[in-house]
C-alpha cells in the first residue's frame, strides 16, 4: 500500500516487439503506460480499505503510545488504564490540496468503532479520526486532549490538526455540550461544531439517540466536498448509510490543510477509562469511501466478569441488613409487650409510675429486711430508687386482699393529693 514511484526510460520503449518504426506512436506510448501506472500508484496511496487490520504487518498501519492490533485483527487505540494515549496512522501521507490553486480535494471516510468504558456510563476519554501534517505530536497529552494537543498547543493556528471527536466526558474549560458527542475541532479540541451523538434510520428522519459509551459497534461516515465546502458527519449502527447527516458544518478545509497531510485515529483516557477499538476503516480522496459490512468485521469478545466477590458482599450486607432488622422487629415488640398500660385513674392523681422492676430493685427484691410493716391491704417495704438514691416506702398489694383495686385506687388518690410537712410525699 506504499506509494509507488515510476521511473520510465524511453529506451525500453525500443526493445518492444513489433515496436513502431514512428517517433510520436513511441511517444503516444509512452504517454499512456506513464498515465496508467501513475493512476495504478495513486490509487494505493489515495484509497484504501481494512476489513480488520492485520498483525504484524510494518507497513499495514503505524503505531504509536499504548495502540496494538489483538490477534483477532481489532485496532485496540486505549486499554482500561487511566491517563494513556494510543493512535494509529496510515503510514504514508496523503496528497490533500492542489498545488496548483491551493483548493482542498473532497474526501470520505468510514470507520467502525466500539467504546468500552471500565464502569458503565462513565466513559474516558473519547477518540479522534484526525488528519494531521504529521503523525508525531510531540507533547501531546491525554484525557481531554485526546493525545492530539496540550493546553499551550491548543488553539494553535500553526498546528493544521483537523479532527472530528467522539467525545464521552463534558469538558467544561473546551466548552463541551455533554459527555456523549460528537465534534469538528480545527487547530483546537474546543470544537468548532458540536452535536449530541445520534442517528437517522435510513428513509426516516426521526432521529435517534446513540450512547457513544454502550460498547456496540458504530460505524462513521466522515464526508467533504470540496466544491460546496461542506463537512458532513454521519453515524449509524448498521452498515447502510443514512442520507441525513448528524453534524453537517460549512468550512474550507483549505485553509487549513498543508498539501500533505496524514490520516489516522488518536484516543486517549484520564481519570476514567475506556477501551477504545476500531474494527475496519475505508478512505477514499475524490469520491465515496466504501461502507463497511460490519457482520464481516472482526468483534469484541467480552468473557463475563467475575462477580463472586461482588455477590458474595450483597449477600453478606443483605444478611446483615436482615439479621439487624429482625433484631430491631424483636426489640420493639418486646418494649411493646414490656410497656405498662397507663390506666385513666393514673392521669387524674398525677403521681409518677414506677415500673414492677424499678421497685423490686428498691427493695431488693422486697425482702424481708426492709419490710417496714402492712397496709390495709398489702405489706409496705422500705426502698432506694435506683440512681437517685431517693428513700421510699413501697406497698405491695396482697393477692389476698379482699379491697380490690377500689380500695387501692382511693387510697393513692387521697395520698396523692396531700400535701403536709411530716407526711412522706407520694412519688
Amino acid at each position: 500500500k506504499k506509494k509507488t514511484i515510476i521511473i520510465l526510460n524511453m529506451s525500453t520503449i525500443t526493445h518492444f516487439p513489433n515496436k513502431p518504426s514512428n517517433p510520436m506512436a513511441q511517444t503516444l506510448i509512452f504517454f499512456w503506460v506513464f498515465v496508467f501506472l501513475s493512476n495504478t500508484a495513486l490509487s494505493q496511496s489515495d484509497e484504501f480499505v481494512y476489513n480488520g487490520f492485520k498483525v504484524g504487518g510494518n507497513n499495514n498501519i503505524s503505531l504509536n503510545g499504548v495502540a496494538e492490533i489483538e490477534s483477532n485483527g481489532i485496532l485496540r487505540l486505549t486499554n482500561d488504564t487511566p491517563r494513556l494515549l494510543g493512535r494509529a496512522f496510515y503510514p504514508t501521507p496523503i496528497k490533500f490540496k492542489n498545488s496548483t490553486d491551493g483548493k482542498a480535494f473532497s474526501f470520505s471516510t468510514a470507520f467502525a468503532f466500539a467504546i468500552v468504558p471500565e464502569y458503565e456510563k462513565l466513559g474516558g476519554h473519547g477518540l479522534a479520526f484526525t488528519i494531521s501534517p504529521t503523525k508525531e505530536f510531540t507533547g501531546a497529552l491525554p484525557s481531554q486532549y485526546l493525545g492530539l494537543l496540550n493546553e499551550t498547543h491548543n488553539r494553535n493556528l500553526s498546528n493544521h490538526v483537523f479532527a472530528v471527536e467522539f467525545d464521552t466526558v463534558k469538558d467544561f474549560e473546551l466548552g463541551d455540550i455533554n459527555d456523549n458527542h460528537v465534534g469538528i475541532d480545527i487547530n483546537s479540541l474546543a470544537s468548532n461544531a458540536s452535536v449530541n451523538a445520534g442517528y437517522f434510520i435510513n428513509g426516516n428522519s426521526t432521529r435517534q439517540e446513540l450512547n457513544l459509551k454502550s460498547g456496540k459497534t458504530i460505524q462513521a461516515w466522515i464526508d467533504y466536498d470540496s466544491a460546496k465546502s461542506e463537512l458532513n458527519v454521519t453515524l449509524s449502527l448498521s452498515s447502510v448509510k443514512p442520507y441525513f447527516p448528524i453534524l453537517s458544518f460549512h468550512v474550507d478545509l483549505s485553509l487549513y490543510f498543508d498539501e500533505t497531510m496524514y490520516v489516522g485515529f488518536s484516543a486517549s483516557t484520564g481519570l476514567l477509562a475506556s477501551s477504545h477499538y476500531i474494527f475496519g476503516w475505508s478512505f477514499k480522496m475524490n469520491g465515496q469511501a466504501q461502507s463497511l459490512d460490519l457482520s464481516s468485521l472482526p468483534s469484541i469478545s467480552r468473557p463475563k466478569k467475575n462477580n463472586t466477590a461482588f455477590t458474595a458482599g450483597v449477600s453478606v450486607s443483605a444478611a446483615v441488613l436482615m439479621i439487624f432488622a429482625i433484631g430491631t422487629v424483636l426489640y420493639l415488640i418486646r418494649k411493646i409487650k414490656n410497656t405498662e398500660e397507663i390506666e385513666k385513674w393514673e392521669l387524674d392523681i398525677g403521681p409518677h409510675r414506677f415500673s414492677y422492676k424499678e421497685l423490686k430493685q428498691a427493695t431488693r427484691g422486697f425482702r424481708d429486711e426492709e419490710l417496714l410493716g402492712f397496709g390495709g391491704f398489702g405489706r409496705v417495704y422500705r426502698g432506694t430508687i435506683p440512681n437517685s438514691n431517693t428513700q421510699v416506702a413501697v406497698k405491695r398489694i396482697s393477692q389476698e386482699s379482699k379491697q380490690g383495686l377500689v380500695a387501692f385506687v382511693s387510697e393513692i388518690a387521697s395520698i396523692g393529693r396531700l400535701r403536709h410537712r411530716n407526711l412522706v410525699q407520694l412519688l
